[in-house]
């Protein structure tokens, strides 16, 4: 009887590097964790300092314009977020790695990174109000037009009806010449409960886009069954 003393010499072996590489792996696995976990705690308190230093209504003219607070905002299907979720070795998911959609909705100053990306150059954030509203205007505001190839150029705002329906409320381009702040009028003064921003170009960036605020203002509707 002949016994391979080879193979059995080669498994083990094999066996035993696979055991170490799974070790290694879970090292890797847990420092990236804790690495990822400080980066989180630092961001936090970075944000928390720069909102407790700047007054949430600084910008007077905001509420002065009548703007609609409460509202929620979430991505529409198609609209990819760059940045997404980490992962790690692209395969496990840890957390998020950009800020959510309603950093839009913030009534924070922006600051650089304080912002919602998307993939592309095109893209489409869906506003929902706390009831519904009468909109007059809208704006669109980022940390530097002046020289960010990522923020948005040309937009379209639509009302979207009880039925779905989609109805053009304004269609406008935000220019980097101007100030970082710009406003837009609504033609479409219906009571609405949801809106769609979206964004049909960028000022040249083709990987990403970053929208920093867009603000919807106008006069809510007392009726509460809506």
């Amino acid at each position: 009887m002949f016994v391979n003393y080879a193979a059995g010499i080669d498994e083990a072996t094999s066996v035993d590097k696979c055991r170490r590489r799974m070790g290694h792996l879970a090292g890797e696995l847990s420092r990236t964790q804790r690495a990822l976990r400080a980066t989180l705690r630092l961001r936090r308190t970075l944000m928390l300092t720069s909102q407790s230093s700047v007054p949430e209504f600084s910008d007077k003219s905001v509420m002065q314009r009548g703007y609609v607070a409460g509202a929620r905002a979430s991505k529409s299907s198609d609209t990819r977020e760059w940045g997404g979720r980490v992962a790690l070795w692209g395969v496990l998911p840890l957390w998020r790695a950009a800020p959510p959609p309603d950093t839009v909705l913030s009534l924070r100053p922006p600051t650089p990174a304080d912002c919602w990306p998307f993939s592309g150059s095109q893209g489409e954030v869906v506003i929902e109000l706390a009831r519904k509203a009468r909109l007059s205007q809208l704006s669109v505001e980022h940390v530097r037009p002046d020289t960010a190839r990522s923020a948005p150029k040309n937009f379209v705002l639509y009302s979207i009806l009880d039925n779905t329906t989609r109805v053009e409320s304004a269609r406008g381009s935000y220019t980097y010449n101007r100030p970082a702040k710009q406003y837009f009028p609504l033609t479409a003064k219906i009571p609405v409960r949801r809106v769609a921003f979206t964004v049909l170009s960028n000022q040249g960036n083709e990987r990403y886009t970053c929208l920093y605020r867009v603000h919807l203002y106008g006069t809510l509707e007392t009726n509460q069954n809506n």
